[in-house]
This record gives structure tokens, sequence and C-alpha cells, in this order.
């Protein structure tokens, strides 16, 4: 009976050895899992402070640039806004010699305007930004400046001025006409003679007998029938010769014996006299501009063929450029620049009194220590800064 409860015994004994020493192997490499664990997860947090130690760095670096870039834009803005304070002092409130130069420089394009090119147009213009310019900045010392000028301006919106666009398409107009229309003898340009106009004498004469009366007697019809065949046979032949010889009245005797080379250099000779005539009419020289439309006209009249629709109308338009004067008197702005002369010495007068009054401001104590020699000493010190005053009230003159 021992022997069954010892064996009994011995396997309950080895099956808790077997099942402590399996849990003991359990508990051990569950230690390890979580030994490592924790070791990982340790590594996890140092590499995650160090990132965010890191970020947080970079982030007061950030900071830092970002507070920089602030302070640098704020001071930009101070700059910005004290230039632009300055600018606005300058050009609305500054010193009335800037705007002064400012409205002489345009008075001097409209001056240019008229006497260069004679556009009223450009010098109302000029003057009128200038009048702009003097009526935003209202000062009341240049008043008469701007009465002035619109004065000239007043004159220069009354004054009659020269339509250059429409005597220029005139003027093309007329040399295409002299380029195509036919002269006395036909050339290369115009090969074909104008037909001379149609009489209608003959066909006038033949109304009376043309048809003979059926009631009159047959020697009556006969002789009718001869007139009507003679007179058709004569206006044929009448006109087969007309076609061969033609008579015709000319002034110069010349212009029918031009060659087609002739005809050529001519009408190329008065293209060229067209432009100089268009070139006196832009910088407005009347002497070259009346010769040239002379010399064009008697071309017209001497050389060209005046049976021609082409030369009747280039030769209305020759006569007309010629009757149209080009020397048209336009105002001058000689007051406003006047003017404007005569505030710039006034400026200048008032900066020079100026000048010369600072310096002597100090001056008066400076005489008082020549009455006795006790006092020069005491008096010394105090004549350097007198001196250094009177420096700095000469070198702030200028920038004034």
């Amino acid at each position: 009976m021992l022997l069954p409860a010892f064996i009994v015994l011995l396997v309950i004994v080895a099956a808790l050895g077997a099942f402590a020493w399996n849990q003991k192997r359990l508990f051990d490499e569950t230690r390890q899992n979580l030994a490592s664990q924790a070791q990982s997860s340790a590594s996890a947090v140092d590499q995650a402070v160090e990132q965010a130690q890191q970020a947080l760095s970079l982030a007061q670096e950030q900071s830092r640039k970002i507070a920089s870039l602030e302070s640098a834009l704020r001071e930009s803005r101070d700059q910005a806004d004290s230039l632009e304070q300055a600018f606005q002092t300058l050009t609305d409130s500054g010193s009335d010699l800037v705007l002064i130069n400012d409205v002489d420089h345009l008075v001097t394009i409209a001056q240019q305007q008229l006497q260069l090119s004679g556009n009223v147009a450009n010098a109302v213009i000029s003057l009128e930004t200038a009048q702009a310019q003097l009526a935003r900045a209202n000062r009341p010392a240049l008043a008469s400046l701007q009465q002035t000028i619109n004065g000239d301006l007043d004159r220069l919106r009354a004054a009659s001025t020269i339509d250059t666009a429409m005597l220029s398409g005139q003027l093309e107009e007329l040399g295409n006409l002299l380029g195509e229309a036919p002269l006395l003898v036909p050339d290369d340009a115009a090969p074909e003679p104008v037909p001379a106009p149609q009489e209608s004498a003959s066909g006038a004469g033949t109304g009376d007998g043309g048809h003979a009366d059926p009631d009159a007697p047959w020697w009556k019809q006969g002789m009718a029938t001869a007139e009507q065949w003679s007179r058709s046979a004569w206006s044929a032949i009448s006109r087969d010769l007309g076609q061969f010889i033609t008579v015709r009245r000319v002034d110069d005797a010349t212009a029918l014996l031009m060659s087609p080379d002739q005809a050529t250099r001519f009408r190329e000779t008065l293209r060229l006299r067209g432009m100089t005539a268009q070139l006196a009419l832009l910088m407005h020289q009347p002497r070259v501009w009346n010769a040239e439309t002379a010399v064009l006209g008697k071309a017209l009249e001497t050389r060209y063929d005046p049976r021609s629709q082409q030369v009747r109308q280039a030769l209305k338009i020759a006569r007309q450029l010629a009757d149209t004067p080009i020397d048209v008197k336009l105002p001058t702005v000689d007051n406003s620049l006047q003017a404007i002369a005569a505030l710039r010495e006034a400026s200048a007068r008032q900066a020079e009194e100026g000048a010369i009054a600072a310096p002597g401001q100090p001056a008066a104590p400076q005489a008082e220590p020549d009455a006795g020699n006790s006092q020069a000493d005491p008096a010394a010190p105090q004549a350097e800064p007198a001196t250094d005053a009177a420096t700095g009230a000469s070198a702030s003159q200028p920038q004034g």
C-alpha cells in the first residue's frame, strides 16, 4: 500500500516540478520581453525628447528670425512713412523753388512746341498741366504766375491754327493725281490720249433731210437719198481724218516734244516738289510753300491735258493750296517765362538776404570785450560757441 502511494506522490511531485519549471520559464521569457520593450520604449522616448528639443530650438530660432523680421518691417514702415511724409512735404507744401522749376519746365516745353512745330494742342496741354500743379499747390506767393499762365492759355485757345492734316491729305491726293493724270503727250503713266469731245452738228444737220417725204415725187426722194449718203460719207471721212490730225492750242510748245523718259522724270520732279511743300508746311516756311505750290499749279496748266477730269481736279486742288496761307502768327508764352524769371530772382534775393542775416546775429556779443582789457579773458571762452552757432546757422541755411 505504501509503494503505490509513494509512486503517486512522486508523480505528483514530478508534475508540480515540471509545472513550476514551466512557469518559471514563461516568467523569464515575459520578463525578458518586458525588459526589451521597456528598453525600446526608453530609446524611443529619448529619441522623441531629442526631436522635441530640436523642434523647440528650431521654433525658438524661427521666432527670433520672425521677431527680427518684424522689427525690420517696422523700421521699413517707419522709413517709408518718413519718406512719404518728406515727399508729401516736398511736392505739396515744400519750397516754392521746386514748384517753380516744374512749372518752368512745362512752360519751356510749350514754347518749344510753338516755335519748332507750331503745335498749339501740345502747348495747351503743357500749360494746362502747369496750371493744375499751381492750383493744387495753392500758394499765395505764386498767384501772379498762375494768372499769367491763365492769360497765355486763353490766347493759345483762341488762336487760329492751320489744319495740317487736311493740307497734308490734299498734297497726297495731288501727288497721286500728278502721277496718274495724262500729259499733253502720252507717256508710260498715261499711254492713252484723251478723246476729243464729239460734235453733234453733223447729227443735227442730218435730222432735217435724213428721211424723204413718202408723198414727194420720185426725183425728190432720190435727191434726198443721195444727200444723206454724201453727208454720211463726209462725216465718216472727217472722223477718220480727225484720228490722224489733232489741232490744239498750247502755251508751251516744248510740252509736245517730251519723250517718255523726260515725262517720267518730270512726274518724279513734281512728286519731289510736293514732298518739299509738305515739309514746308510742317516746318512753317511760307516762302517755300508758296513757291512749290505755284510751280505745281503752273506745271498742271502748261504740261497736262486740260480735257482730262483728273487734270481739272488736280488743278483745283493746286489752286486751293496756293491760296492757303501758312504764315499764321501764333501767340507765345513769353509772359509766363518772364514771370518765372522774376520769381526766381525774388527767391534768390530772399535766400541771399537770409544767408547774410544769419551770420550777423551772433556778432553783437563779440563787440563787448573790446571795451576793456580786464574783460577780455572771461569773454574769450564765449567766442567759440558763438562762432560754432554762426557756423551751424550758415550750414543749415542751404539745407532749408
